[in-house]
Formats: structure tokens, sequence, C-alpha cells
């Protein structure tokens, strides 16, 4: 059996997802908090380029 090398793939698996929902409902509140259309925009952009 080894020493749970076998787990490792689903351990980064499961904390990059986390990382990425973390980081939707922190845009996403940043959204909403946004003032103006061009500040939104910029969110908007961020959003996909992390890949959220």
């Amino acid at each position: 059996m080894g020493n749970g090398w076998h787990e490792w793939p689903l351990v980064i698996f499961t904390v990059l997802g986390q990382c990425v929902v973390g980081a939707l409902i922190v845009s996403g509140i940043g959204w909403f908090a946004a003032n103006n259309d061009a500040d939104r925009q910029r969110i908007v952009r961020g959003m996909f380029s992390s890949g959220c």
C-alpha cells in the first residue's frame, strides 16, 4: 500500500477546487460592492482570466 502517495492527486484537486470557489465568492462580493460599470467590468475580466 505504501505511504498514501495515491491520495496526493485527490488532495491537490480538492485544494485547487476550494481556492477557485473562494475566489469566485470574493469576486462576487466585490462585484456587488462595485459602484460603477468600469469597476464591474474589471472584476469580470479578472474572473475570466482566473478561471472562475
